[in-house]
């Protein structure tokens, strides 16, 4: 039975007072196809569409408002001030038109006229006082304004409005500090970490959706709308069935062996393992007895076998559906383990606990592990069970082992630190038979659960301060004894999480949030009671190990149906960032107003280790409107309308997520794409643990003849982050050169050191005469000119993103000996980019990405190294160059040698000359705009060629931004202006447009030159860039002027964003 609300016009007309002449059926169906387009955010065809309702019906104001937010978000070049004259006329025909007093308010805000926005958000908030959207936008107005005390009075309104408005804290702790109330700024601040993780929390901000319901297109059709669906009648589990084994078993664990989508049980004991699925079972010969923990440890597509027990740990991977034999990974007694990332490096490892403390076993990728808990203070006490959990919601995993004296809580600070947990102290002190964790009420923290020694479950709970305990149910009826175990799972379906206690005598199901047992099921003599999902649709069911055997607990019909859900980090790219098993991944699943929150993580707390679905109750909904995951690389994804009582294998997407800021130049058609720059400023980037690279914080580009054109009478270029990632924009010129037709010129550009940029002008050149690579074959034909056709570098190290299994190795031979004043390595070509993490992860298996060195061989034949490392191209397809300053007389064949994945596409020496009459010009920019422009779409040809198409933009993309201050949208020609230290900052889907004024065309006997320079610094948020998270800390460049710095950024700097 359910039941229904109607909702239709009466919502819209609460909201807008219903003006103009009602629509007829027609419009209304063609009206909610529009609000459906931008559901999904097509806001191209939502623009279209409703352009045909207004079509038809012009004096319908909601549908001209509608057009207007479609047209806003659209994001083509002027859209922001037609969608301003649809609803300006909105307005000249009713002027306390809210919705249109609103947009009208968000466009100018957007298009950095705050003193203009203030005026119609204040007749807003005076029409609608409740309005926490704008009272928050009426904040930013303010600050913007430079009235810090005006904007702090309308931050703390929002907060009081809505405390989930996370933004509001943010920046309201920001405006009480410039004014001096440093107590209620702290207070704002602590409040605004204390919602971080929380997904009902809220960011505002100038995207669809984050603006407020009156920057949403709206729905006035009539629909039946399901409220409330009550739950199915029936038991919560049909009648027990026996599974027929001989012999007794100890532990059970599930698992997808051959993976058919089809689940078994590992049944062990005495000294042997049985597999067992429907009514059959079947002997695993492996030769060691322990508990098993299951997962893809070689990342082959198979799951493997890891066995903890007495006689120590080992591995048995999985090939064409059969164990090979053992690898010991520790011949230490283990009682407990579990498999994850500890490091982020893409692999699982193994962490163990017995009766000589624990072990973290670092996977090296290689076959082989080593023991890295001594070094990171990781031994501890003798344990008797492990859990693994993100305590801190920082997106790692941290460890938490139970012993018998206390319990150790470590912090995982990335890159093998870790940190006693502060806070949990009670927790350490209490002595446990079993723990788990759960995300009950959805609040972006976990919680832990355990059983005491009398059987009474306890709870810690972090409310964003501090660490609280709660008993939440006492002991059983019946006599505890010595076995206790909990697990956490959804078994009614209606989307909120249950614990499992299992106890001698049985075991309970209990409602964590109120202490009830909802169900309670008698066995005699039970020895475990683990959860499984091998039946996914229909939710979790439970096996237990009794004093009759072995017994099924099938799902009853007293439950919603489930969505079922398989993460994995394999797909069909040849690189992954996460473990292919998906363990660590964590889920937010989002059901009709109401959150789920869960981690790819076995929670039962017996000593072995499950690999099966997450099941998610959707409380009666027939789908889920989305799921967003966290990757164990930190790396974000959202799959839309899951439908329940199906299992959905969901791999993460493999995408470019950070490199550099990309370049387009009007080329007198369209925006062209030309290449990324300041790939070398780039900041917080990890080499080695502790340390990070040295950002150089300018880079100069020279364009190919021809692609900048003037238009207008300007040259326009736009620098672009079509990633997840930030651009820091101090300063932008163009050197323009003419020069006699008989002369070129290269930049003194690449990645390394000792770079210049500056101008190296030439008229002679000279190809090599053969070119081969490591095994000998001639590849002459494919360097000798500039077609984005390379010689193969040789096979990527499948373990890790650009980095070469073999070294790759060019050696160029000339028919004369170079000649050594001048000469100077002209090379285009283009390299694929690691990340911070696959640098860490090459690290921790004794590997470094080496870049290019040179040796040089004499007219005798003699090699020897001439520069070791100079560098390489600095990213996607451009030309570097490297003066060979001391060359050895007589070098007749250069010898290039890296493992870097690098495209070689051309090679050349060039003779660096003084050119006379040269004709120098800098121009500087009269025009910068900040836009959000969406995401470019990338394709990548063969060999990795990237391109982005700028008239293909998506408005959405699964990237988050750093946390801190944006560069207001709009103007910002005074922050790139001059090289001061002042920045313009922009993230993922945004843009800085730059217009320089055009120079009249040379004279026919020159040709020009174009180089982009541009000042400035990138960063991105790998997990293991420092300071990846946030905004800041600021560069501080020794030639700033500090003063105006600062009071451009108090002007410009104040548009808040984070998250996704």
């Amino acid at each position: 039975m359910k039941i229904y609300l109607q909702l239709g016009v009466a919502i819209l007309c609460f909201l807008t007072a219903c003006s103009g002449p009602s629509p007829t059926l027609e419009q209304i169906a063609l009206n909610d196809r529009g609000v459906a387009e931008m559901g999904r955010y097509e806001y191209s065809k939502a623009h279209d569409t409703f352009s045909e309702v207004v079509q038809n019906a012009p004096s319908w104001l909601e549908g001209r408002v509608n057009l207007a937010i479609a047209t806003l978000n659209r994001q083509t070049e002027g859209d922001e001030n037609r969608a301003l004259d649809i609803v300006s006329d909105v307005l000249a025909e009713e002027p306390d038109h809210t919705r249109a007093l609103y947009v009208s308010g968000m466009i100018h805000l957007y298009l950095g006229k705050p003193e203009q926005a203030t005026p119609f958000l204040s007749r807003v908030i005076e029409m609608d006082p409740d309005d926490a959207y704008a009272a928050y936008f009426l904040g930013q107005s303010y600050l913007q304004l430079g009235d810090n005390e005006t904007a702090s009075r309308w931050f703390l309104k929002t907060v009081e409005l809505e405390p989930y408005l996370r933004s509001a804290y943010w920046a309201g702790s920001q405006a009480l500090r410039r004014i001096d109330r440093i107590d209620e700024s702290e207070s704002l601040l602590e409040d605004y970490q204390r919602f971080a993780p929380n997904p009902a929390a809220r960011l505002a901000g100038f995207s669809y959706t984050r603006m407020g319901l009156k920057a949403e297109a709206l729905s006035v059709s009539v629909e039946n709308l399901e409220h409330i669906a009550f739950k199915p009648q029936g038991v919560l589990f049909a009648e027990p069935q026996s599974i027929d084994i001989e012999g007794s078993v100890s532990s059970v664990t599930v698992v997808d062996i051959n993976g058919d989508e089809e689940y078994e049980y590992l049944l062990s004991g005495e000294g042997r393992h049985i597999i067992h699925q429907g009514s059959k079972s079947r002997p695993l010969s492996v030769e060691n007895t322990g508990v098993a923990l299951w997962g893809d440890v070689n990342d082959d597509g198979e799951v493997d076998l890891v066995l903890c027990g007495e006689a120590g740990s080992y591995i048995y991977y999985q090939q064409d559906g059969e164990f090979g034999q053992a690898t010991t990974l520790s011949e230490q007694a283990c009682v407990a383990g579990a498999l994850f990332d500890a490091d982020h490096d893409g692999d699982l490892d193994v962490t163990v606990t017995g009766p000589a403390g624990n072990q973290l076993l670092s996977n090296n990728r290689d076959g082989t592990f080593r023991d890295i808990a001594p070094q990171m203070g990781l031994t501890g006490e003798p344990g008797h069970q492990l859990l693994v959990v993100d305590l801190d919601a920082d997106r790692d995993l941290d460890i938490v082992v139970l012993g018998a004296q206390k319990n150790n809580v470590w912090r995982n600070d990335r890159t093998w630190q870790y940190q006693d947990y502060q806070g949990l102290e009670d927790f350490s002190g209490t002595a446990l038979r079993a723990a788990t964790s759960a995300d009950v009420d959805a609040d972006g923290h976990q919680e832990i659960y355990g059983v005491d020694q009398g059987g009474s479950v306890l709870a810690w709970r972090f409310d964003g301060r501090d660490w609280m305990r709660r008993t939440v149910t006492s002991n059983p009826e019946a006599p505890f004894g010595e076995t206790a175990e909990l697990a956490v799972a959804d078994f009614d379906g209606d989307g909120q999480p249950e614990l499992m206690r299992s106890y001698p005598g049985g075991f309970d199901i209990i409602d964590p949030r109120v202490g009830k047992v909802v169900h309670s099921q008698k066995v005699t003599g039970l020895r475990s009671a683990i959860i499984t999902n091998v039946e996914p649709a229909k939710g979790p069911s439970i096996l237990t190990l009794d004093s009759s055997g072995v017994t099924y607990w099938p799902p009853g019909p007293g439950r919603f149906e489930f969505l079922a859900v398989v993460p994995s980090g394999r797909s069909e790219a040849d690189q992954m960032r996460s473990n292919a098993s998906g363990i660590g991944t964590q889920t937010k699943v989002r059901t009709a107003g109401r959150w789920t929150v869960d981690l790819v993580m076995d929670s039962h707390s017996g000593p072995g280790q499950s690999l099966m679905p997450l099941t998610v109750g959707l409380a009666g909904k027939k789908s889920a409107d989305y799921i967003a995951l966290t990757w164990s690389d930190g790396v974000t994804q959202t799959e839309l309308d899951l439908a329940s009582g199906s299992l959905h294998v969901i791999s993460e997407t493999q995408r470019q997520l950070a490199s550099c800021p990309v370049v387009f130049v009007w080329d007198g058609q369209e925006y062209r794409f030309v290449t990324d720059v300041l790939g070398v400023a780039g900041m917080g980037f990890f080499t080695a643990p502790g340390e990070v690279a040295e950002p150089r914080p300018f880079e100069r580009y020279l364009l190919e003849p021809g692609v900048l054109r003037e238009r207008s009478g300007k040259y326009h270029v736009k620098l672009t982050e079509p990633m997840e990632e930030n651009a820091y924009l101090d300063a932008a010129t163009i050197h323009v050169y003419d020069m006699p037709n008989d002369w070129s010129m290269v930049l003194d550009e690449r990645m390394g050191e000792g770079v210049t940029g500056r101008p190296i002008t030439f008229r002679r050149s000279v190809d090599p005469s053969r070119v081969t690579d490591v095994k000998g074959v001639e590849v002459t034909s494919l360097v000798l000119s500039e077609n984005r056709k390379a010689p193969h570098p040789g096979d990527v190290d499948a373990r890790f993103i650009g980095l070469l299994a073999d070294d790759q190795t060019l050696t160029m031979e000339f028919d004369e000996p170079i000649e050594t004043v001048g000469a100077t390595l002209v090379a285009d070509g283009w390299v694929e980019y690691p990340y911070s993490q696959t640098v860490f992860a090459a690290w921790q298996a004794g590997l470094r990405y080496r870049s290019v060195s040179i040796e040089t061989r004499d007219e005798s034949g003699n090699w020897q190294l001439f520069t070791r490392e100079f560098g390489y191209p600095a990213g996607m397809p451009r030309k570097m160059a490297l003066p060979l300053e001391g060359l050895p007389e007589g070098t007749t064949a250069l010898r290039l040698s890296s493992n870097l994945e690098i495209y070689w596409d051309r090679l050349r020496i060039v003779y660096e000359a003084n050119a006379e009459n040269i004709i120098h010009h800098v121009i500087e920019p009269t025009q910068v705009r900040v836009a959000r422009t969406g995401f470019p779409k990338r394709s990548n040809a063969a060999q990795n060629v990237p391109h982005y198409d700028y008239t293909d933009r998506s408005p959405y993309w699964d990237t988050k931004s750093q946390r801190g201050f944006y560069t207001l949208l709009g103007d910002a020609t005074p922050l790139v202006e001059k090289l001061d230290g002042a920045m313009a900052i922009i993230g993922g889907g945004e843009e800085i447009h730059l217009e320089f004024p055009a120079l009249p065309e040379p004279e026919e006997k020159l040709n020009r030159h174009f180089v982009l320079d541009f000042r400035g610094w990138a960063k991105d948020m790998d997990l293991y860039t420092r300071d990846g998270e946030t905004v800041g800390p600021l560069p501080d460049p020794d030639y700033a002027d500090k003063t105006r710095r600062d009071l451009l950024h108090a002007r410009y700097n104040v548009r808040f964003q984070e998250g996704m």
